[in-house]
């Protein structure tokens, strides 16, 4: 048992386990990538996004220093959107579907323009969202995975009373 004792590992290490294997985008970094975007009409790496986010949308408020309006942008669609950004298969969904792709072999890296909006709203310490105004209508929630999460924030939002339920203990 003693593999598992606390302290086995030092602080150094640890960091060193749990770092970004893909480092997030500095502000400048963001923003010269932002300004790759054609922000297409029809935009291929919109209709390969499950969660539907408006991507070019996102991307141009970032390039236009609106960061916060971004992150809002892609937590209004999707309020995992900071953990998506980290874990979406972006390579073959919207960023295998960027018109970049194609014509130089490089998308726009979508993924960690979302990481970064979604990042810097989340260091701002702001909670853009409240509980709606009180209908007086109850929901059971089955499951506190992300849609389950997802599903209750969107229903407190309107001001549903919601209850989650989940087999698994809390940890």
């Amino acid at each position: 048992m003693s593999d598992i004792a606390p302290k086995r590992l030092s602080d150094d290490v640890l960091a060193h386990n749990f770092s970004d294997i893909y480092p997030p985008l500095d502000s400048g970094s963001a923003h010269i990538e932002a300004s790759r975007c054609y922000f297409c009409y029809d935009a291929p790496c919109m209709e390969a996004c499950p969660t539907g986010i408006d991507i070019p949308n996102f991307i141009r408020k970032i390039s236009t220093e609106n960061i916060r309006g971004s992150a809002l942008d892609i937590l209004d669609e999707n309020i995992m959107g900071g953990a998506c950004a980290r874990v979406c298969p972006t390579e073959v969904l919207c960023e295998g579907a960027c018109v970049r792709t194609a014509q130089e072999n490089k998308p726009v890296v979508i993924g960690k323009l979302q990481r970064y909006a979604t990042d810097w709203l989340m260091k701002s310490g702001e909670n853009p969202y409240s509980k709606g105004a009180t209908t007086g209508k109850k929901a059971a929630i089955i499951g506190a995975g992300p849609a389950g999460l997802s599903a209750a924030h969107r229903l407190a939002r309107f001001g549903h009373e919601v209850t989650i339920f989940e087999a698994l203990p809390k940890s």
